[in-house]
């Protein structure tokens, strides 16, 4: 099926794998913590009622990951991807220059 999309279908379509693998890696990052807190609950170290915050915490850093995914316009979120996920062009880094550096970015220097 995929050989059936015009190129910018095709674009498109690697675009949105791309987020999907950030906003996988987004909550899974989030989830991390939790998930040692329910092993300290289920081993005895931390009280129910800790546990039950944290779980109030994570639901609230899960719906600002979901509004980031929802609302956020697409071009600077798939930047974003790109650039935690290792995955920016040379064109990407020359485009947007900038604001890349405002995130953060560091070109590497090995060229």
């Amino acid at each position: 099926m995929e050989n059936r999309l015009t190129p910018k279908q095709q674009k498109r379509l690697q675009e949105r794998k791309i987020l999907d693998e950030y906003h996988k890696l987004v909550t899974e990052q989030a989830l991390e913590p939790l998930y040692q807190s329910i092993l300290e609950w289920k081993s005895g170290t931390l009280p129910y009622f800790e546990l039950t915050e944290l779980i109030h915490l994570f639901h609230k850093k899960n719906q600002e990951i979901y509004k980031d995914f929802t609302y956020t316009d697409d071009k600077n979120l798939l930047l974003v991807a790109k650039m935690k996920l290792g995955r920016l062009s040379e064109d990407d880094i020359k485009e947007n220059k900038r604001l890349l550096e405002f995130w953060g970015y560091e070109e590497s220097t090995s060229n």
